[in-house]
């Protein structure tokens, strides 16, 4: 009899265990959370979309980029053997610290304080509040806290990087952005998910914190398979945009009122065909565009509160385009070379992030760079201090710039 209890109880743990099970590795209580049949679809409005021509800029092509920088802020990033910086993929920074998603073991975290010093790097492993599988990071100015996204996870952290709690996901994704309200997640073509159903097709998800999904748009049908960039996601305080895989246009999202705009389509000559970007294989889209001279833009973008930048890749030319366009002017300036005055800055044509009304660039110190550097009218007495003590193998510098109205 205890047998046949104990075979009974088996049986009936391994049915509650299939029947909470859905395709995939989500139970039904977090599907349920989604509450699909209440999902809405968000078509972008497009009576305001400017057109960017981007052909003025194509080619080798030097700027004149020095003369547009007015200020720079050097911060050099503390070098010891717990805070070397592997390979950057984004750059946050609040008004107390600074928050860099690294290479490091295919995805870490390291805080600094707004001067460089260094606070912590996270620890890898399995255990509560430690990285595995990092894909994204994002900081919740609301509540303080930094939020990570790890396979099936949101683990948050205060702002010094103490561990918090965390949240299983109902549904994966590649990016996010933390609003005051809710979540906005990107995904890209054909993912996986088929619990999503019919939303599965789309690559933008508005969710609350409970991660109902209230909101899908931006549907795409063929799996893509070419070069990505590291997000589609750009936050700047309130200014929110959002770009796509291989495509022209550039969206903005305005989470207080839930509208989706498109605000850019990107125009230029010698595009990669769209066929090469649906090949069997990722070696199609390489093909074509190291034996053709093609631009494509696999998705990047940046704001400040007075410039847009734009930016261009051709593989057969192995050359990289940027574009900086004022907001009040229109005007745009831009090219592959950038005449930087190298007494004046460092090389930071080619931004990593922003901050506000600062573009972040980066750039690899040198125990040269002081007698470089040291007659700037650009750079601060201050600054040229923190530079006089560069070497040779430290951490890279961050420059936060301004550029002036043009």
């Amino acid at each position: 009899m205890k047998n046949i209890t104990y075979i009974g109880y088996l049986s009936f743990l391994l049915l509650s265990c299939q029947s909470s099970n859905v395709i995939g590795r989500y139970s039904e209580e977090q599907v349920v959370l989604l509450e699909l049949e209440n999902t809405k679809i968000i078509t972008p409005k497009t009576e305001t979309i400017k057109k960017i021509d981007l052909n003025p800029f194509l080619g080798k092509k030097q700027f004149e980029f020095g003369n547009l920088v007015n200020e720079v802020k050097i911060i050099p990033l503390e070098t010891n053997n717990k805070s070397l910086v592997d390979g950057i993929y984004k750059i946050i920074t609040t008004e107390e610290y600074i928050y860099i998603m690294d290479n490091f073991k295919d995805g870490g975290i390291l805080i600094f304080d707004r001067n460089g010093k260094f606070i912590k790097r996270f620890s890898h492993g399995q255990g509560p509040g430690e990285l595995s599988r990092l894909y994204d990071i994002d900081y919740d100015f609301k509540n303080d806290e930094l939020v990570a996204y790890q396979h099936s996870f949101l683990l948050f952290f205060d702002k010094v990087g103490n561990f918090l709690r965390q949240k299983r996901l109902p549904l994966g994704f590649n990016n996010l952005v933390v609003t005051d309200d809710g979540y906005i997640f990107k995904t890209l073509s054909k993912r996986g998910d088929p619990h999503l159903e019919d939303k599965r097709d789309y690559t933008l998800l508005l969710a609350s914190k409970n991660f109902k999904l209230n909101f899908v748009a931006l549907p795409e049908r063929k799996k893509i398979k070419a070069l990505s960039a590291y997000t589609y996601l750009y936050k700047n305080g309130d200014l929110i945009s959002l770009t796509g895989q291989m495509t022209d246009t550039i969206y903005k999202y305005n989470s207080k009122t839930n509208e989706l705009t498109s605000e850019f389509v990107l125009n230029y000559d010698k595009k990669v065909p769209r066929k090469y970007l649906y090949g069997e294989t990722f070696e199609t889209f390489t093909k074509a565009t190291r034996n053709n001279d093609y631009y494509f833009n696999i998705g990047e973008y940046f704001e400040t509160f007075s410039q847009n930048v734009f930016f261009l890749h051709n593989n057969y030319t192995e050359l990289k385009t940027v574009v900086y366009r004022d907001k009040k002017t229109g005007n745009m300036v831009g090219g592959n070379n950038a005449n930087l005055k190298p007494k004046e800055i460092p090389p930071i044509a080619f931004p990593k992030a922003v901050y506000k009304d600062y573009f972040v660039s980066t750039y690899i110190p040198s125990s040269e760079d002081y007698e470089i550097l040291k007659d700037s009218k650009t750079i601060s007495a201050e600054d040229k201090e923190k530079i006089k003590h560069s070497k040779d193998d430290d951490n890279p510098v961050l420059v936060y710039f301004k550029l002036e109205e043009f």
